[in-house]
């Protein structure tokens, strides 16, 4: 029987070494998106001036910004999962470790994928206050676009987790994050309104977990149309996603 506090103690634990370095990690988590911004808002921004996005007119800063809220959840959620969880499964034996303790492989292993989350929505609320700051998101969507990063973030970290428990070494890594992370990261709708792939390829990228993300953000902080398939895409992905890497990694702790 999976316990709560035993989950919560394990999240504390990566919470306190976070803690240890947080200068750190809140100026990385701020600087990544003010560079995007800076670079694709006001400097490609300038070129491209307004677009149509599903019958709504705004400017590429604001379409742009919206997609990197989205590609900071797919790879704070997924590197940190990936290359954080094989380190300390393989290298360092911290699974291991707390399992000698009265948790359980299963409790540490959500602890695992509930602060990669809480990482990845750290990292995308940084961009959501930006937006709202600057004025490109609208105040209320950026609050309501933060459970969605949290469910996110954890659908990525889950398959962060499903990559490392896969991976036969730390370089394996590699095959999961270029054949899937990175073609979602350029063809699912972060520099680009989606209408302008070829009808095939849309309706492809659609099946892809990052899309609904994107989706879902710009509706929410950008007030475009709300695509509905997008949530139970996201849902769908999110459960088999969760099991799928839980089930793999203890296989191979236990085994």
């Amino acid at each position: 029987m999976i316990e709560g506090w035993a989950i919560w103690v394990v999240w504390r634990r990566y919470f306190a070494i976070y803690r240890k370095d947080i200068r750190f990690g809140l100026t990385t988590t701020f600087v990544e998106p003010i560079l995007y911004l800076l670079s694709f808002g006001y400097g490609l921004g300038t070129m491209v001036g307004t677009i149509q996005v599903d019958g709504i007119e705004l400017t590429y800063r604001q379409f742009i910004f919206a997609g990197i809220a989205a590609q900071t959840v797919l790879f704070q959620g997924f590197f940190e999962a990936a290359y954080g969880s094989f380190v300390r499964m393989y290298y360092q034996r911290i699974y291991q470790a707390m399992a000698m303790t009265p948790i359980t492989l299963a409790e540490v292993l959500w602890g695992e994928l509930l602060w990669d989350a809480t990482k990845g929505s750290i990292a995308a609320a940084a961009v959501l206050l930006i937006g709202g700051l600057t004025g490109d998101f609208l105040a209320l969507g950026a609050l309501a676009a933060l459970p969605v990063t949290f469910l996110s973030a954890l659908l990525f970290a889950a398959l962060g987790l499903l990559s490392a428990a896969w991976a036969a070494s730390i370089d394996e890594i590699s095959y999961p994050q270029f054949l899937f992370i990175f073609p979602m990261f350029l063809f699912c709708g972060v520099f680009y309104p989606l209408d302008q792939l070829p009808a095939w390829l849309q309706t492809f990228v659609w099946f892809l977990p990052l899309t609904p993300v994107v989706s879902l953000l710009r509706s929410l902080t950008l007030g475009t149309p709300i695509f509905w398939r997008a949530i139970p895409l996201l849902l769908i992905w999110l459960a088999a996603a969760v099991r799928l890497s839980r089930q793999r990694m203890l296989a191979r702790l236990i085994k």
